[in-house]
């Protein structure tokens, strides 16, 4: 069986071999020659490394070869990271950064030790690399250069393959088809489906993406549920799954009965579609099961599933299902031409066209095939190497057996080889797994496949690079992930999943529950299921990760101590579940881990055990709601970049020390200890931790701000952390222990670098902001700030002049029960929130305007991009001058105005309205007659409007409008009723009405 060949890490040695820092160490251990003979042995053996790949597919001696290379190639990666750790540890004194003097690289009493355990160790691996060498001419193994198609630019390598935007042809005909059978109702049926049917790669999936994401099919359903389904049909998962779309919300482990409840409520009368994709169970007694629980719905509410299988169409109880093509000869050639040549690049290179026409009408129609050999050519301009895929022999035979998979590897195939192990490592995943780029980006660090080009550029911006680039090859797709704040994050497509998993092997395994035998030769595992009998099998076995994304352990059971304790050579341990603190003594064995995700462990502190794993690159702790406290010694983690935390804790200072972790560069949040009889406390680090880690990326939150002192706050030097990208200080209402004039001058020393992005202030107790907000050049302190967000700052009377922000285009201000006005600047010449786009405003009963420049009215500033406006317990007049300046505004909430008697009269000229919301304005009687003039309102709701008495005629020229919900209206209650309410011909053309009591 063939094996993985380890690309990534074997150049990764030579890289590190090469350094200027192993030869520091060679220099002072007295073992260069050694280095340089393991560095010689390890060329030789890597310049074959491709012919290996080919040749072992049909021999299982080269595969052998291939697998003792493997063997030793981890190990060394072992003991180099054990020298460069050492060397690091070195040359760091107590604040975390590296002594000037390289005489003070070790110490006299353990010099000879660590040398004698060095030479040794270099020794034994280029012995093994040795017997391995020798057996190259055995095999008849031919160097060849492992092509990389990565180039080098001033100084910075870029790769070749440039990002192209995914186009989609040829199902326009399809997608109009399938509309039609969606919206065809039957009087008989309240329910009914549509089965999509089509071999793998046609694209089935994408059409109904399209259809589902249609603005009239969107407007025709009350409700869209989309739901992955793949190989496990397993009921229950699925009924969770469903309600999880319907929701945006995670439903917990409620049990069938209770979920089926839940169903019946979010369904129950309403027109719905739900999508089932990748549909492979023929299991007639599941689908039944399945499909008794699903309520009926309104009449037309429809199922829409793909799948591969006709069979499964006809266990569903559909004979005719809807037949995917391939796309047509001119489709295909216009897909494929838009991804293989730069634009008019085709007329240059004619022979290259004749070729690529010939390549696809071989592709049979197939848009994946199409768009991975398109891809795959793009910037190939040698004719052999077009020729050499149109003479692939699985492309000649492809109609023969629609089977497209070894095709899809010819992708792989070309792939530079530092590329190889990042795609195949994504077999961990099960198919349809949401993935998170920087979750896989430092999975890939902590095995050592990331290759940086120059020693002062950052794996992670080099496992971005990786990223970018598979992308770019369709080897991810791009998917919003809902349940996460739609954060853009990344699937694998299933047949290139099948590719990976083809690739690897034994080498990675996926355990459910159908997994009887673990193969001796695993090194990546991955438990995606509650039942966990098989964790015996891997004890001793030499594993580099261990994913568990689900189930509940509970550790009490001492195999898991027993299990962690055998992994000697683990580098990726995530274990997601309640594990207690018996089994974490262990962790300490665990010398090469590098990735270390506890989450939700029930815990209370990690033991210091976790201090000795020097290679320790990622730490993840969130959702562990018992933690108090980290580890003391966190300074000896010295290779840490990674502390991903979050608030579910119960932490109240962060250990004395953390700021001599230099390389970090993810604290999501830092919590300043309290001084309070313990500011002598060994344990508890100060503000001023946070002076030399200026390599922190993304957020930082400082929480309890009201413990800190102002000569603590200029010693943090926030101004110096330029790659920052939010900022939250919060000083967290606890009994006051600092005065406003304290909590001023701690304000100002936390001026953040220019570079920040956003910005969040929670209970700032100061009289006035600090100089550098309230500064008439704000504009050029933070010219890159995108969202603002201050709440609870009950003492400033005036605001900052955000007005003048050129990129803010998020502002919200909420609970300023003191704030007046905003700062005035004296140029009128700079424009006035030239980029907001949302603006929220809540509790600010004081705020009558901006106090705006003073200008005649016809000058008065506009929001030129105000879309969204959100107004919550402030003025009528407030309320009445945003309204009449903002012309382009597509939602608009009123919360809470007690004064306002009638919509604000500008609303009836925002013709780009959509949503409308009301809510908690006792003084409105009625709604206007222009509301009819709404020609876009699309949504309306009311809710908490008691002396609402009536709805207005000329809501019937509403005709987009198709959702309207009333509630806490009595008199809208009685008068809204279906068939017998006398608003209800008005309101009867909108397919969705929501109206309650209360």
């Amino acid at each position: 069986m063939a094996e993985q060949i380890p690309f990534g890490i074997a150049e990764n040695l030579l890289m590190k071999l090469g350094s200027a820092v192993f030869h520091e160490i060679g220099l002072m251990y007295g073992v260069r020659g050694e280095l340089s003979k393991l560095k010689e042995k390890l060329s030789t053996v890597g310049a074959v490394l491709l012919d290996a790949e080919e040749k072992q597919e049909s021999s299982c001696a080269v595969a052998d070869w291939v697998r003792r290379l493997k063997d030793v190639v981890y190990d060394a990666d072992d003991l180099l990271d054990d020298f460069a750790t050492e060397d690091l540890r070195r040359k760091t004194d107590d604040r975390g950064r590296f002594a000037a003097q390289v005489s003070d690289f070790f110490s006299p009493s353990n010099q000879l030790a660590f040398r004698f355990k060095m030479a040794h160790g270099i020794k034994a691996i280029r012995e093994r690399l040795d017997d391995i060498a020798n057996d190259i001419s055995k095999f008849n193994l031919i160097s060849r250069v492992m092509s990389d198609v990565r180039v080098r630019n001033n100084g910075r390598e870029t790769c070749s393959v440039v990002e192209k935007s995914h186009k989609i042809v040829g199902r326009e005909e399809n997608k109009r088809e399938i509309i039609e059978l969606l919206m065809q109702s039957s009087t008989q049926e309240n329910l009914s489906m549509v089965v999509i049917v089509g071999m793998g790669g046609l694209g089935k999936t994408t059409l109904a993406q399209l259809v589902y994401n249609d603005q009239g099919v969107v407007s025709y359903f009350n409700l869209s549920m989309w739901v992955c389904v793949s190989v496990d049909f397993d009921v229950e998962v699925l009924v969770k799954n469903i309600l999880m779309s319907a929701t945006n919300e995670d439903v917990g482990n409620l049990r069938l009965e209770q979920l089926q409840k839940r169903l019946q409520e979010k369904l129950d009368g309403k027109r719905y579609l739900l999508v089932l994709d990748d549909v492979w169970n023929e299991d007639k007694r599941k689908w039944g099961q399945f499909i008794t629980l699903l309520p009926v719905g309104a009449n037309g509410s429809k199922i829409l599933v793909t799948t591969r299988s006709t069979r499964v169409a006809s266990v569903i109880g559909i004979d005719s299902p809807y037949i995917v093509e391939g796309l047509k000869d001119d489709e295909s050639w216009d897909l494929f031409e838009s991804l293989a040549f730069k634009k008019a690049e085709e007329q240059m290179h004619p022979n290259l066209v004749a070729i690529g026409k010939d390549i696809v009408k071989m592709c049979k129609g197939v848009p994946l095939i199409i768009e991975t050999l398109g891809r795959m050519l793009y910037f190939k301009t040698q004719e052999s190497h077009w020729l050499s895929i149109k003479k692939n022999k699985n492309l000649v035979h492809l109609g023969e057996k629609n089977d497209i998979l070894p095709i899809l590897r010819l992708s792989y195939d070309n792939l530079p080889v530092h590329l190889k192990q990042c795609f195949a490592y994504c077999a961990l995943f099960p198919k349809d797994y949401i993935i998170k780029k920087k979750l896989l980006v430092q999975l890939w660090m902590a095995q050592g496949y990331l290759q940086p080009y120059d020693e002062n550029i950052d794996l992670e911006d080099v496992g971005n690079q990786y990223f970018e680039d598979l992308l770019s090859r369709s080897l991810f797709q791009k998917v919003e992930n809902k349940y996460d704040n739609n954060m853009l994050s990344y699937k694998v497509h299933d047949l290139i999943h099948d590719l990976a998993q083809s690739i690897v092997n034994s080498e990675v395994i996926i355990v459910t529950d159908d997994v009887k035998i673990i193969s001796q030769r695993i090194h990546h595992v991955s438990l995606f299921t509650k039942h966990n009998e098989m964790l015996k099998g891997l004890m001793g076995k030499s594993i580099r990760t261990f994913f568990m994304d689900a189930g509940f352990v509970d550790d009490h059971d001492s195999s898991i101590t027993r299990l962690l304790s055998s992994l000697k050579g683990l580098r990726v341990m995530k274990m997601s579940f309640f594990l207690r603190h018996k089994a974490l003594s262990s962790l300490g064995k665990l010398s090469h881990l590098r990735y270390l995700d506890l989450s939700y462990g029930w815990f209370e502190n990690l033991p210091n055990a976790i201090t000795r794993l020097k290679h320790l690159q990622t730490l993840t702790l969130f959702n562990c709601i018992r933690l108090k406290e980290l580890p003391r010694n966190m300074k000896k983690l010295i290779n840490l970049r990674h502390l991903e935390i979050d608030e579910v804790n119960k932490l109240s200072y962060m250990p004395r020390g953390l700021g001599d972790l230099t390389n970090l560069q993810t604290l999501p949040l830092f919590w300043v200890r309290n001084d309070g009889g313990e500011s002598r406390h060994k344990r508890m680090g100060r503000l001023n931790e946070l002076r030399f880690l200026n390599n922190l990326r993304g957020q930082l939150q400082i929480k309890r701000l009201s413990n800190a002192r102002g000569s603590e706050a200029k010693e943090a030097m926030l101004e110096g952390k330029q790659y920052l990208e939010c900022l939250r200080l919060d000083w967290w209402k606890l009994p006051a222990t600092q005065e406003s004039e304290e909590a001023m001058l701690v304000m100002e020393c936390l001026q953040p670098h220019p570079n920040l992005k956003e910005l969040f202030i929670v209970d700032y107790p100061g009289v006035r902001f600090p100089n550098w907000m309230m500064n008439d050049g704000l504009d050029l302190l933070l010219p890159n700030l995108v969202k603002i967000q201050i709440s609870s700052c009950d003492r400033s009377k005036v605001l900052p002049p955000f007005a003048q922000l050129p990129s803010l285009k998020y502002l919200e201000l909420s609970n300023l029960i003191a704030v007046e006005c905003m700062m005035d600047y004296p140029s009128s010449a700079k424009p006035f929130f030239p980029s907001l786009k949302t603006l929220q405003l809540s509790d600010l009963p004081n705020l009558k305007g901006w106090g705006m420049r003073d200008v005649a009215a016809e000058q008065a500033p506009s929001y030129p991009y105000l879309e969204d406006l959100r107004l919550d317990n402030t003025t009528v007049e407030l309320c009445l001058h945003l309204i009449s300046v903002s012309s382009s505004l597509k939602s608009v909430s009123i919360r809470r105005i007690n004064d306002l008697i009638s919509l604000p009269e500008g609303l009836q000229h925002v013709s780009t309205l959509q949503t409308l919301t009301i809510r908690g304005c006792s003084s409105l009687a009625t709604l206007p007659d222009w509301i009819g003039r709404l020609t876009s309102l699309s949504e309306l709701c009311i809710e908490k409007c008691p002396n609402l008495t009536s709805l207005p005629e000329e809501m019937r020229s509403l005709r987009h409008l198709h959702t309207l919900k009333i509630n806490g209206c009595p008199y809208l209650y009685e008068r809204c009723q279906k068939e017998t309410g006398e608003d209800w011909p008005t309101i009867s053309h909108i397919p969705e009405i929501i109206i309650r009591r209360w």
